[in-house]
């Protein structure tokens, strides 16, 4: 049973209150009709506004509802609308992105009709797009470049931006919504092929109309096979079932970020660029170039005992294990060692490393005690080292694959009644009493 009501007695006072329980939640604004007493420690401003709820890193608060995704780390169960992933392994991104942003898995005209608009974004790249990022230093890493190139795409059309035309523009609005977010769904895979290609020093090439989402990114990107110049159909059919594990989970970091520009009623290429600053931090999806490069640095398995006593020792952290949600096994974790098999690269060295860290942490008490397991970020990077992708481009392929559920969490945040979000903090510092305070002229 979700529903049923809360008895709460404030000890200060003896008021007892009863707050509705709904959907397994209670809305924190129930609790402000309970005031500390006038007389305390408690600041006057503090006490005046009501009980908060003090919940620092939003480990148990519910900040939206939502339809898009649904993951029950008990159980070790995701669902993208309703449909257990193991039933869209083999989708197409299209698929998914219809999936996300408008609530089924399209029919094959469908597709096409979606394969076409984005096509047409991708192959409509604003020159001055290709100039910011092509002046960046070669080796610079490529996220600042995407950012710089998704800035770019917003500076070189003001008319998407709400605040320079005057007001809301997508708010209430899906026609216009359903536009801003192919634009912006096709600019970060123009970035993304942009940013790789200028990195690894290789031709940017423009999409091809013919080719799907992922096809055109791995080949704006340059990641493709060198004797014909296209993009190897093993890397396209691993990369795509990699990406429908890491497509969407709901309200993580980078789609918080996303949800809070939103809030402002920000247009969609701006709320990208929040979420993708957060990305790139290495607890998100910075991890999986952390994770790969520590793989480098730990070289073979023979020194995977080292590694492990390092993080027993709180020395470091083992990236790719644990995750906040899951207290099980990852459940993607199973789809993502099938696309290893499918692969057949278990000589791979780095491999080696990863597969030897996973066995030995997985039957140490440590790990085991603490409910750590391998997440999907650790398997996901696997992949990428099989497939031979440089570290530096691993979270920009991840992330990319995460577009899609957040341009779906941006459409549903423009059809719900808009609220900016502002969290409310506890105030520690000094505090000077008013009463002491010099006459005011």
């Amino acid at each position: 049973m979700s529903n049923g009501t809360l008895l709460v007695t404030d000890s200060r006072t003896n008021a007892t209150i009863e707050i509705p329980i709904t959907n397994n939640a209670v809305k924190a604004t129930d609790f402000k009709v309970l005031k500390a007493p006038k007389t305390g420690a408690v600041l006057p401003g503090q006490a005046g506004a009501g009980l908060r709820l003090y919940d620092p890193g939003l480990n148990n608060t519910a900040v939206v509802e939502s339809k898009i995704c649904f993951s029950d780390g008990i159980r070790g169960i995701v669902q993208y609308r309703g449909q257990p992933i193991e039933r869209l392994r083999d989708c197409e991104y299209e698929d998914l992105i219809h999936l996300f942003v408008w609530g089924s898995v399209p029919a094959p005209d469908q597709q096409a009709t979606l394969k076409r608009q984005l096509n047409a974004h991708m192959l409509n790249i604003p020159p001055e797009v290709i100039s910011v990022i092509q002046s960046f230093p070669s080796d610079s890493t490529p996220f600042p470049m995407i950012m710089a190139g998704l800035s770019t795409y917003l500076g070189c059309d003001t008319s998407a931006i709400p605040t320079y035309v005057g007001g809301n523009i997508y708010h209430g609005d899906l026609e216009a919504t359903d536009k801003a977010i192919l634009r912006t769904l096709a600019a970060y895979a123009v970035c993304s092929g942009l940013a790789v290609s200028h990195r690894t020093g290789k031709e940017f090439c423009m999409p091809r109309a013919d080719f799907g989402f992922l096809e055109n990114l791995l080949l704006m990107a340059g990641i493709v096979d060198t004797k014909t110049g296209l993009p190897d159909p093993k890397h396209v059919n691993a990369v795509q079932r990699t990406w429908v594990l890491s497509a969407e989970h709901g309200p993580t970091n980078s789609t918080s970020a996303l949800l809070l520009t939103a809030s402002s009623l920000s247009d969609p290429i701006s709320c990208l660029i929040s979420a993708v600053s957060t990305a790139y931090g290495p607890l998100h999806f910075g991890a999986t170039e952390v994770a790969y490069r520590d793989f480098e640095a730990v070289g073979e398995p023979a020194n995977v005992p080292n590694l492990i006593a390092s993080v027993k020792a709180g020395d470091r952290r083992l990236y790719g294990y644990g995750h906040r949600v899951y207290k099980t096994v990852d459940p993607r974790v199973l789809f993502a060692k099938q696309v290893l098999e499918d692969l057949n690269s278990d000589d791979n060295p780095l491999l080696q490393v990863a597969y030897e860290i996973d066995r030995v942490a997985a039957t140490d008490d440590y790990f085991i005690s603490r409910q750590l397991n391998a997440n999907a970020d650790l398997y996901g990077v696997c992949i990428y080292i099989a497939l031979e992708y440089p570290p530096e481009i691993v979270p920009v392929m991840m992330f990319a694959s995460r577009t899609a559920g957040l341009m779906a969490h941006f459409r549903e945040a423009m059809t719900r009644r808009n609220q900016i979000w502002r969290p409310q903090q506890i105030y520690v510092g000094d505090y000077y009493p008013e009463e002491a305070a010099q006459p005011r002229l």
